[in-house]
């Protein structure tokens, strides 16, 4: 690891150190949505730590830990938690899920297979930092609020 990475995790790892102990605001998809849209990310890391704590599937826990994994951790990592959530997925029945997920799931076995594997340090590098730096969307925002909506939440 180059010394820019290094002090991007350092940072991140101090960010979620000093909220990690902290319960996540609410156990709710519009509390959870808020927490990540305002950079909260430890909140939301916090609270799929907890619901795995639970239940090792818990669908819910899947979608959130990919969110984190995705924007802040390793390739191994980021990859391993699409893969995780693929795996959970295909046990779902619920019909609204499946429909959706059906169009998805391609593409997050691509983004677990082909483009974290395939990113240079550098460019997993600026991914960590437009994370950091960007406000932005869940990728998973609205299969969230479906599962909610469901009462799978």
């Amino acid at each position: 690891m180059n010394h820019k990475t290094t002090t991007i995790l350092s940072a991140l790892a101090t960010i979620a150190a000093a909220t990690l102990c902290a319960a996540p605001s609410s156990n709710t998809v519009e509390a959870v949505t808020q927490d990540w849209r305002q950079g909260n990310y430890s909140n939301v890391y916090e609270l799929a730590q907890a619901r795995f704590a639970v239940n090792s599937n818990d669908l819910v826990a899947a979608h959130l830990m990919m969110e984190f994994d995705t924007a802040f951790s390793s390739r191994e990592a980021a990859s391993n938690s699409i893969m995780r959530l693929v795996r959970i997925s295909d046990e779902v029945t619920l019909p609204a899920y499946t429909n959706l997920y059906g169009m998805v799931r391609s593409g997050w076995i691509w983004y677990a297979s082909e483009f974290f594997p395939s990113l240079t340090d550098t460019q997993l590098e600026q991914h960590h930092t437009w994370a950091l730096t960007t406000r932005h969307e869940m990728s998973s925002d609205f299969m969230l609020k479906l599962l909610w909506k469901n009462n799978l939440w």
